[in-house]
């Protein structure tokens, strides 16, 4: 009897020290599988606020603008023998387009003018503003009297029954002058208000844009200096400048924009513009040219 009760106990020991190794097992795996997991969700998150960062990086990097452009403007005046793009009047540094002559080596007296107009190409009033004020403003630079500085911007997309016109248009405008021809600008302004769509109609195509820039005399074969060396016309199929347009757009809207057109003369806001007589003294008072 007392070889058998020795033999069963020693199963029941045998018994739960297998238990026991099966539980170590078990827990093991169990921890392994913890460890995994954690180490997994911990990549994961790693790769998720690195992806985040990333984007806030690229988010916060200034996007690049076109050439003979300043703060979303492109300020034209003439140097005795045609009109070509400079700085924006006071600008320096960071502030002044590339390769842009500085405003003072435009030839216009330090006391000459400046015309603002910030201009949507959708905008029925930017269109009436160039009908009635476009001859006086090509002449007085022309003749060295003022500079103008344009700002297209892009608040009327929706007006173009998902043409986003403004845009498309304000980005052949940048286009344009990142290819060095900003002598066809005035002109091809003149042109877009012109053969402007209403608003709630189909903006114009890509062919037609460019069509338009041709008849202001731009070479859409030109180089731009964008990173892909694209022409006028690649530009222009490739809305190479949509997030410059949208970004300037924004910061002109929380400086204070709250349509279009905005004129400013020296930088104060003016209505005279909607008397074109009125408007011709004040920028003739403003040069000095009558008392």
């Amino acid at each position: 009897m007392a070889k058998n009760s020795s033999s069963a106990a020693d199963r029941r020991q045998a018994a739960r020290e297998k238990a026991r190794q099966i539980a170590e097992a078990q827990a093991k795996r169990e921890k392994t599988a913890r460890t995994v997991l954690y180490t997994g969700v911990g990549v994961v998150v790693v790769a998720v606020i690195a992806v985040i960062a990333f984007l806030i990086y690229q988010a916060a990097q200034p996007t690049p603008g076109p050439k003979n452009y300043s703060a979303g403007s492109i300020t034209l005046a003439s140097d005795g023998e045609s009109v070509q793009a400079y700085g924006a009047k006071g600008a320096s540094g960071d502030d002044a387009p590339a390769d842009a002559p500085a405003f003072t080596e435009s030839g216009l007296p330090d006391t000459a003018p400046v015309v603002t107009v910030f201009m949507d190409f959708q905008c029925p009033g930017c269109a009436g503003f160039e009908q009635a004020n476009g001859q006086t403003l090509d002449k007085l630079v022309e003749e060295g009297t003022i500079a103008v500085e344009y700002q297209p911007v892009a608040i009327l997309d929706a007006q173009s029954q998902g043409n986003e016109y403004s845009t498309r248009a304000a980005n052949l405008m940048a286009c344009v002058a990142d290819s060095g021809q900003a002598g066809t600008y005035m002109d091809l302004t003149k042109i877009l208000f012109e053969n402007q769509p209403g608003e709630g109609q189909t903006g114009m195509t890509d062919e037609q844009l460019l069509g338009f820039a041709e008849e202001a005399g731009v070479d859409l074969a030109a180089a731009t200096t964008l990173e892909d060396g694209a022409t006028v016309q690649q530009c222009v199929e490739n809305v190479s400048f949509d997030k410059f347009v949208e970004n300037t757009t924004q910061d002109a809207l929380s400086n204070g924009l709250q349509g279009t057109p905005r004129v400013l003369v020296n930088g104060e806001d003016t209505d005279s513009w909607q008397d074109p007589q009125g408007f011709a003294t004040e920028l003739l008072t403003a040069a000095g040219e009558i008392g």
